[in-house]
């Protein structure tokens, strides 16, 4: 697949989805054809299955907007389509635990807003900043198509949180 069929991740996405990764929130399934990313809040699982260099999620930025939102590039980040710097992984750290649900929600989804908050927080903006760069460009330049699926969200109880 040459062309690359999606419109941009906005990079807010990018924050997200190396915080389910940092907190290992995605789960590779079936030999990279499918995988199981859990929200930050730990109250919804997303579908991603993988075809033919098409990704398709049930998140509600893939769904409805038409880019590949967090769980997808947490996937491709996971299956190595998305390589981290090797000096970056102490930075992962400072992703761990964060609820970005209620980030959003705190800002009222002002996603800028929400990050400059996550930012301010670390002591490490700048490095976090080019880190989230990297990621951001390989993401908007890796050739792959996506979809919303209609697979329904798998809610969880607060037994299974």
């Amino acid at each position: 697949m040459s062309d690359i069929l999606r419109k941009p991740t906005p990079i807010a996405k990018i924050y997200e989805a190396l915080s389910a990764v940092a907190d290992g929130r995605v789960e590779l399934c079936g030999a990279d054809s499918k995988a199981i990313v859990t929200s930050s809040a730990h109250t919804k699982r997303y579908t991603v299955t993988i075809s033919d260099g098409l990704y398709t999620s049930n998140d509600n930025a893939t769904y409805w907007q038409h880019y590949a939102g967090y769980p997808i590039i947490a996937v491709l980040i996971e299956q190595g389509r998305i390589s981290l710097p090797p000096d970056s992984r102490s930075l992962l750290e400072h992703f761990k635990n964060i609820n970005w649900k209620q980030l959003n929600t705190d800002n009222k989804n002002h996603y800028d807003q929400a990050v400059s908050q996550f930012l301010s927080s670390t002591g490490h903006a700048d490095q976090i900043n080019q880190l989230v760069q990297n990621i951001y460009n390989q993401a908007n330049t890796l050739p792959f198509a996506v979809k919303g699926n209609r697979k329904p969200l798998i809610k969880l109880s607060e037994a299974e949180k």
